[in-house]
């Protein structure tokens, strides 16, 4: 049982099975005083009320309380070991990424996709943009898979590098899959770009199939000019904004943008971010700390000034997420009900396949899961799709065991780990501490909003 405790009131929740609930202090001690077996008549008399017999239940319910001898994870163990058939299935795989372009016209420093591949052999394939052979291959081999285990919506993004500069191939796998299967399925598309190819044409086709738009920009234009970079050095903010405006002039406008942190933009990062995103019409701003290169900054003056930008946007009607939410969002569910985890790539609904077929969890990953030739068995029992799954399963994960967050959080983003483990670097330890005291603040604060009155 983990506590954020605030004035009269805290937070408790099962580190592994999550569950969490506002209880009074009084209540609070009284959970605290069973931390050694005891008979709860002992607490609180043979003869227990409705309302204490309801309360007994629901917290047996949750597993703050249990009954003597009971191993929380041996049952978290044995409840893994049921999900394992779904990874063997595929029926986990929901969500399709193709790799249209390995390369990119920026070259931002803390570049999540530059930077983890060049740490492995990925960077050196001669394969750089995607073809509509590999495309139309990757897609219909897909929808397969979602008919096999009757899926009737389907997402495919469309990632890189900057994708853009494969733009035709994009726009031809469009049409094709409205054509193809327009009519079967419910068809969902999504682009990563930095915006800066976007044109009038581009931009209408874009909202002609109704492509939700992901793009950066990382602070005002001194702050982004820092760290947003073309290949020559030169800042990008001007040729960002022309992206944008061309979504604008199409009525297709973004509806928010993401924001990287690092230590050259950290200082000028404020509020006025926030007042720029209301401006222009948007509804969120995605904040995130470089999880490559840990900055050296304090940790507890990210905290502070994450949590002061969030409680500003919030209160402006803007939703202010980013990796480090991820853990608290993650406790709205139970492990034990639903599959918990911090993405969809370590969760196993999401396959990436690249310009040579070489499929991976994610985009910006290394662990090669196997090939587009091969994809009929690519969940196969100890494939390595399956094989990595299964590592990532809430309680499998040798370094979170112990940890408050432990099956909210699941080890973080796997970026993360593989360029750790490829670095030889220990700047994980502190990305699990920002989790840890992000997670904290972010359940204090809404403990506040929820005992104001």
């Amino acid at each position: 049982m983990q506590v954020v405790r605030d004035g009269d009131f805290a937070i408790i929740w099962h580190s592994l099975f999550g569950y969490p609930r506002i209880v009074p202090i009084e209540t609070l001690k009284f959970l605290e005083s069973l931390s050694e077996p005891t008979m709860i008549q002992s607490q609180l008399g043979n003869e227990l009320d409705k309302e204490s017999r309801e309360t007994i239940e629901e917290f047996a319910h949750c597993y703050f309380l249990i009954p003597k001898g009971f191993n929380d994870r041996a049952f978290l163990e044995e409840k893994m070991r049921e999900r394992e058939k779904e990874i063997s299935s595929g029926s986990l795989i929901d969500h399709l990424e193709l790799i249209m372009s390995e390369v990119c016209n920026f070259r931002c420093t803390y570049c999540i996709h530059f930077n983890n591949l060049e740490t492995s052999d990925r960077i050196n394939n001669p394969e750089k943009f995607m073809r509509f052979e590999m495309a139309k291959e990757a897609v219909d081999q897909y929808f397969e898979i979602l008919r096999e285990h009757g899926k009737h919506t389907i997402e495919i993004n469309f990632g890189g590098g900057e994708p853009l500069m494969a733009w035709s191939v994009i726009k031809q796998v469009l049409e094709y899959c409205r054509a193809t299967y327009g009519s079967e399925f419910e068809l969902q598309f999504s682009i990563n770009t930095n915006a800066s190819f976007i044109t009038q044409e581009i931009a209408e086709t874009l909202k002609k199939y109704r492509v939700g738009i992901a793009s950066s920009l990382d602070g005002l234009q001194e702050e982004n000019d820092r760290v947003r970079l073309t290949k020559s050095g030169g800042g990008t903010f001007s040729q960002i904004l022309l992206g944008f405006d061309k979504l604008v002039q199409v009525e297709y406008p973004l509806e928010g943008i993401a924001v990287t942190v690092t230590e050259k933009n950290f200082r000028g990062l404020n509020e006025s971010i926030v007042d720029w995103v209301i401006a222009r019409g948007m509804k969120d701003i995605r904040i995130d700390i470089d999880v490559l290169d840990m900055v050296e900054i304090p940790v507890e003056d990210i905290v502070a000034k994450l949590m002061r930008i969030r409680s500003y946007a919030m209160k402006q009607g803007i939703d202010a997420p980013g990796f480090w939410s991820r853990p608290a969002e993650n406790l709205n569910e139970s492990t034990l009900e639903s599959r918990v985890a911090f993405c969809g790539g370590v969760r196993g609904n999401s396959i990436c396949i690249d310009p040579s077929g070489d499929i991976y969890g994610c985009g910006y990953s290394t662990t090669l899961l196997g090939n587009l030739s091969e994809i009929r068995s690519l969940h196969a029992p100890n494939s390595a799709y399956y094989r990595f799954v299964k590592s990532r399963l809430t309680g499998a994960m040798e370094m979170c065991k112990g940890c408050m967050i432990e099956g909210q959080c699941g080890g973080g983003c796997n970026i993360t780990q593989e360029f750790v483990r490829a670095t030889k670097t220990a700047k994980i330890e502190r990305m699990c501490d920002l989790y840890r005291r992000m997670t904290q603040e972010i359940l204090r604060e809404q403990l506040r909003e929820a005992t104001a009155s």
